[in-house]
């Protein structure tokens, strides 16, 4: 049984979303913003709702290489907390009429304007930036699916609502630098895939507890503190992709080798059943308007900063 309460898809669509920006709208998501969320599966409400998964089965952040390994992994979906103290989560989407470049191209073209990043989960996303837009367009002339690698993404989210938003840092990986076997990777029927750490810093600090986001600024005000590390793996199944990912939550990663960044005492369930909450229904959100944007946008990813 589970110690959280029993979460229905009432319940999801219940938070408030998104006020819509006056620069949203005319665009083709502001009609997504305006879309009743898409519906989550009956198997991730049960995961959600039938208590923790069994931590020896849950993928240790060591065996991450194993996500690329053809067939199914003892945990597809699901949440726990792990021997050391960290979180885990497990999550797999399907993704109906779409390919493995709609996510290679999703992962470039959404953090460039805040409205894209709200009609993914606008219940819990505000806005994104990056730094240099340019840089993921296609004018820059880097392949798509390396074009993330080195780059960071400054999403304004929150885990559970927009009550409790704030900005903080994604930042992305070639998949070496995240200790990925490359054996694996190129021998595997996955055909996109991100991996990258979810970084806190400045007000969202307060993530970690009031004492500890003040003990990391009085060592370093620029601090980032990584929240969790996570991989995003994606193959083509009949009718279209499927999405399986994994967080560890409380981990970080430095040239290719995870270490532990949970402060003592926190609840690594409780975090971990958020957010697979949290992710549930983000990805599902994705997989309703993913191929219909894609095609719309004929897979461009166009240089906002030439925009007047």
């Amino acid at each position: 049984m589970s110690k959280f309460p029993k979460i229905t898809m009432e319940d999801l669509r219940g938070y408030p979303k998104v006020k819509m920006k006056e620069e949203w709208k005319g665009s083709p998501f502001a009609e997504i913003l305006e879309r009743p969320l898409a519906d989550v599966s009956q198997e991730q409400l049960d995961a959600l709702n039938n208590g923790p998964c069994n931590p020896q089965l849950a993928m240790a952040i060591e065996d991450r290489s194993d996500l690329f390994l053809p067939g199914e992994q003892s945990v597809e979906i699901g949440y726990c907390a792990m021997p050391d103290g960290t979180g885990f989560v497990a999550n797999r989407t399907y993704f109906p009429n779409a390919i493995p470049a709609m996510f290679d191209w999703w992962f470039n073209f959404h953090p460039l304007q805040g409205d894209r990043l709200a009609a993914w989960l606008p219940n819990a996303h505000l806005d994104c930036f990056v730094r240099d837009p340019y840089l993921h367009s296609d004018d820059s002339g880097i392949s798509l699916a390396t074009r993330n690698w080195n780059k960071e993404h400054f999403p304004t989210e929150g885990l559970t609502s927009l009550e409790e938003s704030g900005v903080c840092c994604l930042r992305f990986y070639a998949p070496e630098e995240f200790g990925l076997d490359m054996h694996k990777v190129l021998a595997s029927p996955v055909k996109a895939h991100a991996c990258a750490s979810v970084l806190f810093f400045g007000d969202s600090l307060i993530m970690f507890g009031e004492e500890k986001a003040k003990e990391y600024r009085a060592k370093d005000p620029d601090i980032k503190v990584p929240f969790n590390c996570f991989l995003h793996t994606v193959r083509p199944v009949v009718g279209g992709c499927e999405l399986r990912s994994r967080f560890w939550i409380g981990k970080g990663m430095h040239h290719g080798v995870p270490y532990n960044t949970m402060p003592e005492g926190s609840d690594a369930e409780a975090v971990s059943w958020v957010m697979l909450r949290h992710t549930i229904q983000e990805m599902s959100n994705l997989a309703s308007f993913l191929p219909e944007m894609y095609n719309l946008y004929q897979g461009r990813v166009e240089d906002i900063s030439k925009k007047s």
